[in-house]
């Protein structure tokens, strides 16, 4: 329950937070006004809370749920598990994954259809719609790079197909952001 955060709560740096399924969006199960309800729960919970200031929330959706689109994603990660039956690679059909490289790490084939991601904070630029190719990962690049972490594992390199985290590739929601602004330091 997000109602308000009781005296001395702290938060950590990074906090996940998950809707219960039935408020989660889901086409199947779960109801649209109920989703916009923990939204704004949320949202509303956390900007009145010390934390403002220093905070961004990142609303993301879940990958499943883009039942429709009109614009076939990049293939970032080609694999060959499409042909198999009930595959995680057949999003466009069987066998439609590409062709992958000799040791590639099969059954991550992406790009999926295209879905919101949502910045509230004083530090979002106002008024903008980025058009960057990014994805769940994106924001996994964000927390590294914010923070200073360096990648989740570096040992993979660069190399998706070779088993490393999609945060390798991801592109950056950086310029969701305007970190410059004193007004916006400040949480107005």
């Amino acid at each position: 329950d997000i109602t308000g955060f009781q005296p001395g709560t702290t938060l950590p740096a990074v906090t996940f937070l998950k809707a219960p399924g039935f408020m989660d969006g889901h086409a199947q199960y779960s109801d649209p006004v109920l989703e916009q309800h923990f939204i704004v729960q949320v949202a509303n919970t956390v900007m009145t809370s010390k934390y403002w200031k220093d905070t961004a929330i990142i609303v993301l959706y879940d990958d499943s749920d883009g039942w429709y689109d009109h614009v076939y994603p990049p293939l970032v990660n080609a694999s060959a598990l499409g042909a198999l039956p009930a595959s995680s690679d057949a999003l466009t059909g069987a066998g439609q994954c590409g062709v992958p490289l000799a040791g590639a790490v099969l059954g991550r084939c992406g790009y999926g259809p295209r879905l919101p991601l949502l910045v509230i904070s004083p530090f979002a630029r106002r008024n903008y719609v980025d058009h960057t190719v990014a994805d769940q990962t994106s924001v996994l690049r964000f927390i590294e790079d914010n923070f200073e972490l360096g990648r989740i594992d570096p040992a993979a390199g660069n190399s998706v197909a070779a088993g490393g985290s999609f945060d390798q590739v991801a592109g950056s929601i950086g310029s969701l952001f305007d970190f410059r602004s004193e007004e916006r330091r400040v949480g107005k």
